[in-house]
């Protein structure tokens, strides 16, 4: 209350509408309701939790988030010349730029994550203000902690009262060059060519796949055909999607002798394929740019049943103590890698040091931990996200949903 508090003492005229909205398709009734009754919103904020590719409703235990192609297709009542604010973790990153690209406002964020505190311009503990008065203002602000820095930050956090970082200003700018992996396909198909050069997410993946029959194999996001490739022997006619032609040319080039292989793009979060057409789908290091709910409702009808679906990414988290072993042994593969695969290490180098790689990841970002974790923990009860390696900001996580059945929760799911 205390933001809409301040909204009105700045001009008493105005209207300022505050709605509690804990599901996708509450926020959607209320754009709706506002445009039947003829009003436009001249500022739009949003207050509650968000992972990179956007806000988030529910709760950790059920989160939902709305998808790209949903926010395209959303009907908002902005008046002209109006501001969106996103005061949530890490809206200014990925999604902020890409809310004033698609509704043609300017919208504010942030960048790190945010927390409440009693002060605007720094953070101050709300647990030390109890019993000082009935009530008192709360903001929300972002500021260095343990999810941006570890303990180190979460110590200079509480200790020290870190400074407020202001929001990130994102006009409606189109995208100048190429941000997909159209622009990197060469490079990424020279580094990548042979997939089990990645040791440890080749291991994980390999020992995942069904033995005995040859399963039929989805993979999602399949770039250059290289994980299909290197299961070809072991799997029966099998499908590599990706939204990126460049990528889906390479892989068709790379694979012409292999006749159980085949690779088509697609567009958008619907899979042209036929109920139980798969007994295996696979999301490897691409997971992190999917539409989760929507593809997930095609990976539950295109697996046969008792199907799997296999996840491996990337993901942004700070290290922690309990990381100390798995931090050893991952330093050790990072340091001797350019002498068992020296050819990969340049190549490698060459492709993430390109000015198009980072135009690419600018705007396909790597989505935190925590993301993953509530996502997929809520969907697939019982099953628990893996980690495989860890670095000083990034990890690597592996996902098995389990033979597919009555339990998996794809529904109830609020909107669409």
């Amino acid at each position: 209350m205390t933001l809409a508090e301040e909204l009105r003492a700045l001009d008493p005229t105005r209207r300022v509408l505050v709605k509690p909205l804990r599901q996708k398709h509450e926020f959607v009734s209320e754009m709706r309701d506002l445009h039947r009754e003829g009003l436009s919103i001249a500022e739009l904020h949003f207050i509650g939790h968000s992972g990179m590719y956007g806000i988030m409703f529910g709760s950790t235990g059920w989160p939902e988030q709305f998808s790209p192609h949903e926010w395209r297709e959303m009907l908002i009542p902005f008046a002209p010349n109006a501001v969106a604010y996103f005061h949530a973790c890490r809206t200014a990153r990925w999604f902020a730029p890409f809310f004033a690209r698609t509704f043609g406002v300017t919208t504010f964020g942030h960048r790190l994550y945010t927390t409440v505190s009693t002060r605007k311009d720094r953070f101050a503990w709300e647990a030390r203000r109890v019993g000082q008065g009935d009530t008192f203002p709360l903001y929300i602000i972002a500021c260095v902690g343990r999810k941006s820095h570890g303990l180190p930050g979460s110590l200079r956090k509480y200790l020290l009262g870190t400074p407020a970082q202001p929001m990130t200003e994102c006009r409606p700018a189109r995208v100048v060059g190429d941000p997909s992996y159209d622009a990197v396909a060469s490079l990424y198909d020279k580094a990548f060519e042979d997939i089990r050069v990645r040791r440890d997410e080749w291991k994980w993946i390999s020992a995942h796949i069904p033995t005995g029959s040859r399963p039929r194999v989805l993979d999602i996001g399949c770039g250059n055909g290289a994980l299909l490739r290197a299961l070809a022997e072991r799997i029966g006619a099998s499908v590599g999607v990706d939204a990126s032609s460049g990528m889906i040319d390479k892989a068709v080039a790379n694979s012409r002798s292999h006749r159980n292989l085949r690779f088509q793009t697609i567009d958008g979060p619907t899979l042209p394929f036929a109920d139980g057409s798969f007994d295996v789908v696979t999301s490897f290091l691409s997971f992190r740019y999917l539409d989760w709910d929507p593809i997930l409702k095609e990976i539950h009808r295109v697996l046969a049943p008792r199907g799997r679906f296999l996840v491996v990414d990337m993901v942004a988290k700070p290290l922690e103590p309990r990381d100390a072993l798995t931090l050893v042994r991952s330093a050790w593969v990072h340091a001797t890698r350019p002498y068992l695969d020296r050819a990969f290490d340049q190549n490698l180098r060459t492709l993430t040091s390109h000015p198009a790689w980072k135009k690419m990841l600018e705007h396909n970002p790597i989505r935190a931990e925590h993301e993953y974790r509530w996502f997929l923990e809520s969907r697939f009860p019982g099953q628990k996200l893996e980690t495989l390696t860890v670095g000083r900001t990034q990890r690597l996580v592996a996902f098995d949903a389990g033979p597919k059945s009555d339990s998996w929760l794809l529904a109830p799911m609020s909107f669409p």
